[in-house]
């Protein structure tokens, strides 16, 4: 059964997400241990399967996600963005905490292992609907978003650079939080949220995200 209340929304979440000069490639990223974001999937109530970690500069915010325990199988599409396997992000540049529904400055992205490029094989960024949308954001502009990953024999790996241009209304001087949520979807075990039950309606209402406080 479905709790009445989402256990996280009885306090809002704020999590730290360090200032890191270098963010790409992804062999001179300088994640640490304080770049990581705590799990919270017991309070979720989903297999606690995913490892994640952001860190941000100027120039824009990178993550860095590990899925273990699902299996070597991916389903990615980047013709069917919300279906596909992968690191689901979204993302406020100026959060109000007030809204319902996602606006111009709200950004939901795909992040796949896998499906990109001629062979299908290549780690690919994609834009996904946020339903319930009031106003769309501009179009993600060539190249503005770096993607690297590995297959692991019983998961994958994503590391990823998105760039300012990628994050309409981005500038940290000015708001340094981003509103943020984060989801896994795998094709067997179905969509496992970071910071709220499955049951709950995460992926259109921005008030149910979580804040990214970007620290220096």
């Amino acid at each position: 059964m479905s709790p009445l209340v989402n256990p996280a929304a009885l306090f809002k979440l704020r999590l730290p997400c360090p200032r890191r000069a270098k963010l790409w490639p992804p062999a001179a990223a300088q994640f640490d241990d304080a770049c990581r974001l705590p799990s919270f999937a017991p309070l979720a109530g989903v297999p606690d399967l995913l490892e994640l970690s952001t860190a941000w500069n100027e120039g824009g915010l990178g993550v860095r996600a590990a899925a273990r325990g699902v299996g070597n199988a991916r389903w990615c599409h980047p013709t069917r963005p919300e279906d596909s396997d992968g690191l689901h992000l979204w993302i406020a540049t100026r959060p109000t905490g007030e809204s319902h529904r996602a606006g111009r400055f709200c950004r939901r992205l795909a992040l796949l292992p896998t499906g990109g490029g001629r062979l299908a094989d290549k780690p690919v960024a994609v834009v996904a609907t946020i339903p319930r949308t009031s106003e769309v954001p501009a179009p993600l502009p060539d190249g503005s978003i770096q993607i690297d990953s590995k297959l692991l024999a019983d998961g994958w790996q994503i590391e990823a650079f998105i760039g300012a241009a990628a994050l309409p209304g981005w500038d940290p001087a000015e708001i340094p939080r981003l509103g943020f949520f984060a989801a896994m979807v795998d094709r067997r075990l179905g969509r496992l949220p970071c910071f709220a039950p499955p049951e709950f309606p995460w992926d259109s209402d921005p008030t149910t995200w979580a804040e990214l406080e970007l620290t220096t």
